[in-house]
C-alpha cells in the first residue's frame, strides 16, 4: 500500500510518458480518477511484474532495474501514485459503501503505516484510499458513497516523502486481496481516465446582454460540454444534473422565473443523459424584477447531491441582463 514521491527534474519526462500511451482505447469498467482536479499529475503507476528488479508499467514497458521511473512505475508498487498536494479533496471512484478507516496518524506522519479509507464496491472489488491526512475521512465505516463524492482530504501519511495519494485496486483471488491495476487495464470510463465531473461552456442563445422588459420573462440556454469521465443524468434518482444559483451558491434569485424547480434550481439537464465528450443543454427561464438596470447573475452546475463544479474551469459562467421600461433600447 505504500508509495514514494519524487518531484521531476523536467516535465518533458511526464510529456514523454503520456506520448508513449495510444491517442485512444477502449475502456472496459466503470472507474473515474479518484480526485476532482483534472490538473494533478501521475506520479507513479502499478508495477505489472512481480520479480524483484523488474518492473512492467502501465503502457508495456518493462524495465530491469532497480530506479524508479517518474510518471511511469517504480519496482514493487501495487497502487498509482497522483500528485495531490496535502489536504486536497479525494473522491470515490465509484458507488459503494465504505468497509475500514484509519485516521489517527498525523498528516505529516512518516511511519509505516498511515491513514486510509477503503470502498467496497458492488461486484466485490475495493478501492483503496492511502497517506491521507489526519481525521481527513469525510465518511464513516457502514456509509453508502457515490461515483465522484468526496470521501476524504489527503496527506502524506505512513510510508511518504511528499504529499500525494496512493490510490489501489483490490480483488479478492483464492482467499487473497490482490492489486489489480486499473490504468494498464484500462478500467476507467474513458481513456485516458478523468475526473468524474467536468464541464466546458460550449454555446448559449444570448451570449450578449439579455434584454428583458420589466415583469416579462425570456426564455434562455446554454450547452456545457461534458468532459468528465461520468455520464450525466437527468433522473431524479441521484446523481441529477442541475443549474442552479451562484456566488454565493443556492441563492434566491430575483430573476427566478415559474418554470424554475426552486428558488435556487434554475433547470434541469434536458436530455435524459450525456456521456462523456457529449453536449447537455440547460433551458430556463428568466423573469425580469421590477427595477429597471443592468444585472448579472452567476450560475453554476451541481451533480446533486455529490458536489458542485469548479466554476472557473467550468468557465465562470452568468449571465447579463438588462430590465428595461417601455419600448426595448
Amino acid at each position: 500500500m505504500s508509495g514514494i514521491y519524487r518531484r521531476p527534474a523536467v516535465m518533458a519526462i511526464l510529456v514523454a510518458s503520456l506520448l508513449a500511451v495510444p491517442p485512444r482505447a477502449a475502456a472496459t469498467d466503470d472507474f473515474t480518477l479518484p480526485f476532482v482536479n483534472p490538473a494533478v499529475p501521475l506520479n507513479y503507476g502499478v508495477d505489472r511484474d512481480p520479480r524483484v528488479g523488474y518492473q512492467l508499467d502501465w503502457t508495456g514497458q518493462l524495465w530491469h532495474d532497480n530506479a524508479a521511473h517518474f510518471g511511469r512505475v517504480y519496482d514493487q508498487h501495487t497502487g498509482i501514485d497522483y500528485g495531490l498536494a496535502s489536504l486536497s479533496l479525494v473522491a470515490s471512484a465509484r458507488n459503494g459503501t465504505v468497509v475500514d478507516i484509519e485516521e489517527g496518524f498525523g498528516t505529516n506522519d512518516h511511519g509505516a503505516a498511515g491513514n486510509f479509507v477503503r470502498v467496497r464496491h458492488p461486484d466485490g472489488r475495493d478501492t483503496l484510499y492511502y497517506h491521507l491526512a489526519q481525521n481527513g475521512a469525510l465518511v464513516s465505516v457502514g456509509q453508502a458513497v457515490l461515483a465522484g463524492q468526496t470521501i476524504a482530504r489527503s496527506g502524506c501519511s505512513g510510508n511518504c516523502s511528499g504529499p500525494h495519494l496512493h490510490f489501489e485496486l483490490l480483488q479478492l483471488s483464492g482467499g487473497v486481496w490482490r492489486s489489480v491495476d486499473p490504468q494498464g487495464g484500462h478500467l476507467w470510463t474513458t481513456w485516458p481516465g478523468r475526473v468524474p465531473y467536468l464541464a466546458a461552456y460550449t454555446a448559449e442563445s444570448n451570449s450578449s446582454t439579455v434584454a428583458i422588459k420589466r415583469l416579462a420573462t425570456s426564455s434562455h440556454w446554454v450547452e456545457f460540454r461534458n468532459t468528465g469521465g461520468r455520464s450525466w443524468s437527468r433522473d431524479a434518482s441521484g446523481s441529477r444534473l442541475l443549474l442552479g444559483t451562484w456566488n454565493p451558491a443556492a441563492r434566491s434569485s430575483v430573476f427566478r422565473a415559474a418554470d424554475w424547480p426552486s428558488y435556487w434550481i434554475a433547470t434541469y439537464l434536458d436530455q435524459a443523459t450525456v456521456a462523456p465528450d457529449g453536449i447537455g443543454r440547460f433551458t430556463f427561464g428568466l423573469r425580469a424584477p421590477s427595477t429597471t438596470g443592468s444585472y448579472s447573475e452567476a450560475f453554476n452546475l451541481r451533480v446533486d447531491p455529490v458536489s458542485w463544479f469548479d466554476h472557473a474551469r467550468l468557465g465562470g459562467y452568468y449571465v447579463p441582463l438588462y430590465v428595461y421600461s417601455g419600448q426595448q433600447p
